[in-house]
């Protein structure tokens, strides 16, 4: 009986050794770096030890290189970068990058393709940043979007650029001013508490911030066509800002993922459509609000605050001026228009791509940046500051009157 159990065990091994499919001839021992430059010494790689391979020398030449294990090399094929480095977020790349390969801007040197260059350095950038090329780059090199950009782009955590800089300072000194006035009970700020040692209820809190905070809820009742308006110019920025805060966080966390990719891709349809179409609901929000300002000719709904018209005007600059920069990007960097993005699409006919744009790009950047950071800047003097300030308040002293009706049971 085990002599039979022996025999059969035998077959068995000898059958699944049949039916393995064979190893290919390179995986028994894959050519080291040394074997490769054996022949390709010549092109720049001339001491044979790989030292000119920079953080690559160690690996072996089938990593990047695919399909050249058997001689003749008859389908050689590179390897992606992106399958051992992640893609570079907006920090580093931006928008305008999407489509750039790895290779214009980190390979190169007396090596030829195999001498990887550092990122950021200035020598790289001006392979393309320089008037008259080919390749539909700005000739200025223009800093990545910055914090403030949050609000209507996917950005950065940097403040690389002055605009950005300057209106932020002033932003921080008029909003803690504000609030500072608000919360002492200044104006409609909220009263101090009675009893300091009952717990703060946030529940309560976040109801407000959410229904008349987002929602705008008691606008809605004092008047639903003014709530309609605001609602036009505000919703957008905060579903704007919401994606913007998402894809931050995603290209942190997981940047070569499919999902992170196509939020942070300007040309991809669903990301075309959804900024182009909250940027036209805030351009259709700005002609609401000043159609309703005329037909009232003065008259105010009570418990309203009157227009800003400089806040309003400057806020049409911004949505208008960031749409003219839009369609220059598209008409620089040879797109017509992606699908679905209708208003960039028509915009982009109205620019030659060429020298000229290439000069020019950066000086309509550079002004749509000044138009939001003059509107930032302008925000806490205005009587707007309460898109900022009254969310909070308005959390704040339902924080407070909960807190209160505690103490009243």
């Amino acid at each position: 009986m085990s002599r039979a159990l022996a025999i059969g065990g035998l077959f068995l091994a000898a059958l699944l050794l049949a039916l393995a499919p064979a190893a290919p001839a390179w995986a028994a021992a894959q050519p080291s770096p040394a074997e490769c430059l054996q022949c390709h010494a010549a092109e720049g790689l001339a001491d044979g030890g790989g030292r000119d391979l920079g953080p690559h020398g160690a690996l072996s030449c089938l990593a990047c290189h695919q399909g050249v294990e058997i001689y003749p090399h008859d389908n050689p094929r590179l390897a992606a970068c992106v399958s051992c480095h992640p893609p570079h977020n907006e920090e580093t790349s931006g928008d305008l990058h999407a489509g750039v390969s790895c290779q214009a801007c980190h390979l190169g040197g007396p090596a030829g393709p195999h001498a990887l260059l550092p990122a950021g350095r200035e020598a790289s950038c001006r392979r393309c940043h320089f008037a008259g090329n080919q390749e539909g780059a700005p000739a200025a090199l223009l800093p990545p979007k910055s914090l403030l950009c949050l609000a209507c782009h996917t950005a950065t955590l940097k403040l690389a650029d002055w605009p950005s800089r300057i209106a932020l300072a002033i932003l921080a000194l008029g909003l803690a001013g504000s609030l500072g006035f608000w919360l002492s009970g200044g104006g409609a700020g909220p009263a101090p508490a009675a009893n300091h040692r009952s717990p703060w209820r946030l529940g309560p809190a976040l109801a407000a911030l959410v229904m008349d905070g987002l929602l705008q809820r008691r606008l809605w009742r004092l008047s639903p066509g003014r709530w309609l308006a605001h609602a036009l110019i505000f919703l957008p920025f905060a579903a704007r800002l919401a994606w913007a805060l998402a894809a931050l966080v995603l290209g942190r966390w997981e940047p070569g993922s499919g999902l992170t990719q196509t939020m942070l891709a300007k040309n991809n349809p669903a990301t075309a459509l959804f900024f182009d179409l909250t940027g036209l609901m805030v351009l259709v929000g700005g002609f609401l609000a000043l159609a309703r300002r005329l037909a009232r000719r003065g008259h105010t709904v009570p418990g309203l605050p009157r227009p800003d018209w400089p806040a309003l005007a400057l806020l049409a600059l911004v949505v208008l001026s960031g749409f003219v920069t839009e369609g220059a990007r598209l008409s620089l960097t040879g797109h017509a228009g992606p699908p679905w993005a209708f208003l960039g699409a028509a915009l982009c006919g109205l620019f030659s791509a060429g020298p000229d744009l290439q000069e020019a790009y950066a000086y309509l950047w550079y002004a749509h940046a000044v138009c939001y950071a003059a509107f930032v800047a302008y925000l806490p003097f205005s009587r707007l500051r309460h898109i900022v300030l009254a969310p909070l308040w308005l959390a704040i002293r339902a924080g407070g009157q909960a807190r209160q009706g505690t103490q009243g049971t």
